[in-house]
């Protein structure tokens, strides 16, 4: 089991961004979405960034919560994207359907932090 971590980073120019680490199960999922919504409801952030690099696994609990601050940046109009997701983390994604909506991508090398 690989703990779950999340360090903030402002990327300027009203972008915040999650670096999220490890496993996004039923143990984590709602301290994920109280980041993404926290982040969301900052009067200086218009963009939300989860980055999943570094995420090992990812239930359906996770999946939740990253709709759920999908859906906090949707009601406050932010932008929101998920990048990075590889594997099996991408393919939950798209299996499950969401990876359209949350405009899961990856970045190049020569861009990531």
């Amino acid at each position: 089991m690989t703990a779950f971590t999340a360090t903030k980073r402002d990327d300027g120019a009203g972008v915040f961004r999650l670096l999220i680490a490890g496993e996004l199960d039923e143990d984590v999922d709602d301290v994920l979405a109280c980041l993404i919504v926290d982040a969301v409801e900052q009067p200086e952030v218009s963009e939300i960034v989860v980055d999943l690099r570094r995420v090992t696994f990812l239930a359906a609990a996770g999946v939740r919560a990253l709709l759920r601050g999908y859906e906090a940046a949707i009601a406050r109009d932010r932008g929101f994207r998920v990048l990075n997701a590889t594997g099996v983390v991408y393919q939950v994604l798209r299996i499950s359907g969401v990876h359209r909506m949350l405009m899961v991508a990856s970045e190049s090398a020569v861009t990531a932090p």
